[in-house]
């Protein structure tokens, strides 16, 4: 029998274990910050006006952004870990799809423009815009691209990550963190060097704004893709497959959020048709359907559009461009370029914040076997780096343990069988309740 001090302790991690799983097994983080007031559970959507039901019916029966070829490629907010970024993603999908839009009423051809989801997670939190992987609105993604813009997402791959790893910075946002190249240069021929890249065509808005209720909603979706939020029932996130959904709960935490890119009609059932972030394999290649008109999920009761500025583009977009590209960024090339049409040469409008991040949220050191984080650090952190002391090194190896102890490998054990038994509670069918915001 184990000793009481002992048994306590397993005890504790097994309990642990579950809760771990618990919060595991969710999939999104959605907050209402500042607009509590318009929470479903508080805020009741209010029935359609005559007038609205009257301009309801003259709507066409079915239309879809995706079928009339609009729809930019489909993330995965979840890898290469769980990041709370459904706002992020559902916003950004919903303004480069209306570039799309915006394109082809211009006849412009060319490549997809995709949005820097890394570029918003690293930056936008230093100014208070969301929570970055903790959680956020759409509008703080509207709004930081409203002041600073957003570049394109050959800036930064996405790596679930947000403000919190730039703790020589004390979370705000460095150059490197808005756009990076990493290469071999005149000054550096052997060695690749990393670093910032400021002057990029930059994505704006030019307004954003809430929409609610099915002919809000619809009226505004004839202009192109918003962002909404939704409440992810457990039989929504784990049992989806295909068709119609309808969640027979009542359930209406919001705490996700998704694309609607159109609607139609299904066996006499009016739908939505939405995009998730939750990669192609889930769903129908990553989008579903949900029932229309009566605040399923709560997903008519919070909505936010934008109408993305694509001014930049005339830059570089044009058979007579102004300014051409380079390693390091667009550079003057019709002459008097950078007297006439001057573009933003620097990132400290989006590095500076007066709302540094509080010590309490700043994260462990990085593991140093985090080979893809290590990859990208500018080249300042990892000379720093590479730089320690060997004595340092060799202080740290020798505090390290060789390998578990028995009392820790037990602990392991009794911890990983408390995570199964904690997804196993989770799988069990029960009535919904509220979740709790996901951190």
């Amino acid at each position: 029998m184990l000793p009481v001090p002992r048994a306590a302790t397993l005890l504790l991690l097994l309990l642990l274990g579950a809760a771990l799983k618990g919060d595991a097994g969710r999939v999104c983080t959605r907050t209402f910050k500042n607009r509590e007031h318009l929470h479903p559970n508080v805020h009741a959507l209010p029935p359609a006006t005559a007038e609205q039901t009257l301009e309801l019916a003259t709507f066409p029966k079915h239309l879809d952004w995706c079928e009339r070829g609009f729809c930019t490629a489909s993330w995965n907010q979840h890898i290469p870990q769980y990041c709370g970024s459904c706002f992020a993603h559902a916003a950004l999908s919903s303004a480069q799809d209306r570039i799309k839009i915006r394109h082809q009423t211009e006849g412009y051809l060319g490549p997809d423009v995709m949005l820097g989801r890394q570029t918003f997670l690293n930056c936008g939190p230093a100014h208070g815009l969301s929570g970055g992987c903790a959680g956020g609105e759409p509008p703080d993604v509207f709004e930081f691209m409203r002041q600073f813009g957003l570049p394109d997402e050959s800036c930064l791959p996405y790596n679930a990550t947000d403000h919190r790893k730039f703790t020589h910075t004390n979370g705000t946002c460095p150059p490197e963190g808005y756009c990076m190249n990493c290469l071999r240069t005149p000054e550096s021929p052997v060695d690749p060097v990393c670093f910032p890249v400021t002057a990029v065509v930059r994505y704006r808005a030019k307004e954003y704004g809430r929409v609610a209720g099915e002919h809000a909603i619809m009226k505004e979706l004839l202009r192109g893709p918003v962002a909404c939020g939704i409440a992810c029932s457990d039989a929504f996130t784990y049992n989806y497959s295909a068709g119609v959904f309808a969640d027979t709960t009542n359930f209406t935490d919001i705490d996700h959020d998704v694309e609607i890119v159109g609607w139609g009609e299904e066996d006499g059932v009016k739908f939505w048709h939405v995009r998730n972030s939750w990669g192609t394999y889930w769903g129908m290649n990553g989008f579903f359907k949900i029932v229309r008109g009566v605040n399923n999920l709560g997903i008519e009761s919070d909505c936010h559009y934008v109408v993305p500025d694509i001014a930049d583009e005339a830059l570089t977009f044009t058979e007579t461009p102004l300014y051409g590209g380079s390693h390091w960024g667009i550079v003057p090339f019709a002459p008097d370029a950078a007297a006439t049409h001057p573009v933003v040469q620097t990132t400290d409008d989006v590095a500076f914040s007066s709302l540094p991040l509080q010590s309490e949220e700043l994260p462990d050191a990085p593991d140093s076997s985090d080979e893809a984080a290590f990859a990208v650090a500018p080249a300042s952190l990892r000379a720093a780096s590479a730089a320690e002391p060997p004595s340092q090194k060799k202080a740290a190896a020798a505090v390290a343990p060789r390998g578990f102890t028995a009392p820790v490998a037990e602990a392991v054990a009794f911890t990983a069988f408390g995570a199964a038994i904690g997804f196993a509670v989770a799988r069990i069918p029960r009535r919904e309740t509220p979740y709790a915001r996901i951190n």
